[in-house]
């Protein structure tokens, strides 16, 4: 899996490296946005069934704003966009505009082909961005746009609690360890699952660092890697605490134990929102009424938060018309359309989705209150070298869970396996 992680790296950087060799990016202003023309625009979401339907007319409504102007969408499965990314911006092509997994992002600007932004957004626009939007700055410009991000939180079925008489919410760990070994014992269902396998390794990172960032912890600071902090270590702990509690599922992939939580089968889940309305969507146990949430139960507070950049692809020659989209793209009313066609995920800017839509899924509320005190998923000044240490500490974080392995001497040993990178 180590070796899989540092050659996907590998061939994404090398494939964006063929565009370069000395010379300037094929693309360029283009006609003015009057003049109009078509915006090819890649996005994993459009696969996304009904959700993408819905994404793409909040889309599309730039076509009302500038009637010259025609969307294209380009749609590549999840698991086959990075690399097709890549290697269509390495051989000096790829789609007007794109959408980007954090990460990706980063390795997208090391290798300079990206349109700086800077130029895109009025004052106005800009005191609506959410917080996380300055991490996309680079070298001094924006060189993308928060399009999406899906907060973190702890959810549960209502009805199971009731029936093992959990009478409330966990706010602490030992409260929810309790609390799901309770419902494991007097249901025979699964008391807490979340990811925990190195074949989901790319989301069992992001779902992990909420244990992390919710114990104080961090993956570095200051330009020094922290991975053995005690913070750090006392995650480790907890998760391998409620991972060998016997309440725990235990070999469950997410597909697997979203659906069990669908079914009723499952009492917590610690994962992003979406999970939520997907779960709800193709449920016929469970309404939105039998859904609980929470903050995490973690001492302090932070989680982590899931997000998808929107950028422009250098190598395109409409970037004048690709610029005045996301200018309206960025404006109260798309970004209203926007934050309605992703919900409960929320957008780049504070505008909110429909109250409506909120009021009637009360247990979102967990969720955007939890996003406040989000942070990135890439490692601070080490964003390049993310999915390598990605691999690096989940492998270690795996010994601790299926053997006879302590957290602090995992993270010992992965601390200085990544201090090995640079």
């Amino acid at each position: 899996m180590r070796r899989h992680g540092v050659a996907l790296v590998a061939v994404a950087v090398a494939s964006f490296l063929l565009a370069g060799c000395g010379s300037a990016p094929a693309g360029g202003p283009g006609a003015p946005p009057e003049a109009g023309g078509t915006l090819t625009f890649a996005n994993w979401q459009w696969n996304e069934p009904g959700r993408g339907e819905k994404i793409l007319e909040a889309v599309e409504a730039y076509n009302e704003a500038n009637p010259a102007a025609r969307i294209e969408p380009v749609a590549i499965t999840r698991a086959d966009y990075e690399k097709t990314i890549s290697t269509q911006i390495g051989s000096g092509g790829g789609p007007d505009l794109l959408a980007s997994p954090a990460p990706f992002f980063h390795t997208m600007a090391d290798a300079d082909v990206l349109v700086p932004l800077d130029d895109v957004l009025d004052p106005g626009q800009e005191a609506t961005l959410r917080p996380n939007n300055a991490e996309l700055r680079v070298g001094g410009s924006r060189l993308g746009l928060v399009w999406g991000v899906a907060p973190y939180a702890l959810f549960w079925n209502q009805r199971l609690l009731d029936e093992a008489g959990v009478t409330a919410p966990p706010r602490t760990f030992d409260e929810l360890l309790a609390a799901a070994t309770r419902v494991h014992e007097r249901t025979g269902k699964i008391g807490f699952a979340t990811r925990h396998q190195l074949n989901e390794e790319d989301a069992w990172w992001d779902d992990f660092a909420s244990w992390v960032y919710g114990y104080g912890g961090g993956w570095s600071t200051d330009g020094r890697l922290t991975i053995d902090s005690p913070q750090n270590v006392a995650a480790v702990e907890a998760f391998a605490r409620i991972y060998s509690s016997g309440a725990f599922a235990v070999g469950d992939d997410a597909s697997t134990f979203r659906s069990k939580f669908g079914a009723g089968e499952v009492a917590f889940v610690l994962d992003n929102a979406t999970v939520v309305s997907s779960a709800l969507a193709n449920s016929s146990a469970l309404t939105p009424a039998d859904v609980g949430s929470a903050v995490l139960p973690f001492p302090s507070g932070s989680s982590g938060a899931q997000s998808n950049v929107i950028a422009i692809n250098a190598n395109s020659p409409n970037q004048a018309l690709a610029k005045d989209f996301l200018h309206w793209m960025y404006t109260e009313g798309p970004q209203r359309g926007l934050a309605d066609a992703q919900f409960p995920a929320g957008n780049g800017t504070t505008v909110a989705p429909p109250a409506a839509k909120v009021a009637a899924n009360r247990w979102v509320d967990s969720f955007y209150t939890q996003l406040e005190d989000s942070q990135s998923l890439v490692v601070p000044g080490f964003e390049t070298e993310t999915p390598q240490i990605r691999n690096i500490v989940l492998t270690r974080v795996q010994q601790v869970l299926t053997s006879d392995v302590s957290a602090a001497e995992a993270l010992a040993e992965a601390q200085q396996d990544a201090e090995q990178l640079r």
